[in-house]
């Protein structure tokens, strides 16, 4: 039986890392069960904004899209197909999250059990809020990216705990906001670099099934310059391609649901040094046992 892992503990860097890993190692089955019945319709409009944008932009054919607005400008519809893959990604990263958390919700509550219907009511009661906080922040470090990076940079590590902070602390809209940068106030510096850490080694993961569409688009590219038709954008971009492309971004979506983990970890990391909530529910099981 595998061991239960509490999550209203103090952890350092290392350690979340660490519980990371043996979290998802232990509850993978069920965490991709839970992102397929919650997450699975985002995650396919994801991948399908994903073959437009690169459909579009690599020259495949005709575009479909445009043919509808009766348009055949080029810019439109790269525009319109970076847009439709920037609404989309918010809307994965909002219901992969909110299905990660209230996953872990379950899991806390039946002490290691995951139950899929507890994560189906909570994601039924909450996606609507995950959905406005992912446009919430997505628009706020957007801002913050206009003025300078540093300042997206800023507003991106107390933002990333908002689906954390409405799922266990049942905020308000406005509150979850503010109370994300109440709790990341005093150690910014630490979460940031938890962040950093943890995004680079998912980043590793994710370029092993990037290897393929890397590969072919070395050959194709050695290819064109050989034969003189490296100005044609839709000899390297082709269906090979967009197949190769899609499935490696359709693995890393699923891996990088392993940051939301991440993330949540650290949300009661932050929570247990201002509230020591965990040590309090501890004494009072001690209480009870006794």
């Amino acid at each position: 039986m595998q061991k239960f892992i509490p999550f209203k503990k103090e952890r350092d860097l290392g350690d979340i890392l660490t519980v990371t890993f043996n979290f998802v190692r232990d509850n993978y089955k069920v965490l991709f069960k839970a992102l397929v019945k919650y997450a699975g319709p985002a995650f396919l409009l994801q991948l399908f904004a994903l073959g437009y944008y690169t459909y579009v932009s690599g020259g495949l054919g005709s575009d479909i899209f445009t043919q509808l607005s009766s348009s055949n400008n080029f810019g439109f519809s790269f525009v319109l197909s970076m847009l439709f893959m920037f609404i989309a990604s918010i809307l994965y990263q909002a219901f992969m999250y909110g299905t990660i958390q209230h996953s872990i919700k379950s899991y806390i509550k039946n002490n290691g059990i995951i139950n899929i219907d507890e994560v189906g009511q909570g994601m039924s009661e909450d996606w609507l809020s995950f959905l406005g906080l992912g446009f919430a922040i997505s628009f706020m470090i957007f801002v913050g990216a206009i003025f300078c990076f540093f300042p997206a940079i800023y507003l991106a590590v107390p933002l990333s705990l908002v689906y954390s902070i409405k799922t266990f602390d049942r905020l308000s809209f406005s509150e979850t906001i503010s109370h994300s940068f109440k709790l990341v106030k005093d150690n910014w510096w630490v979460t940031f670099l938890t962040l950093v850490v943890m995004t680079i080694v998912v980043y590793i993961i994710n370029m092993v099934f990037q290897i393929p569409t890397i590969i072919y688009t070395l050959v194709k590219t050695l290819s064109s310059v050989s034969e003189g038709s490296l100005t044609d954008p839709s000899f390297t971009f082709d269906w090979v391609y967009l197949s190769l492309n899609i499935l490696g971004n359709a693995i890393s979506n699923i891996v990088y649901s392993i940051l939301a983990v991440t993330v949540c970890f650290i949300y009661f990391n932050l929570n247990e040094k201002q509230n020591h909530t965990g040590a309090y529910e501890a004494i009072d099981n001690l209480g009870k046992d006794h």
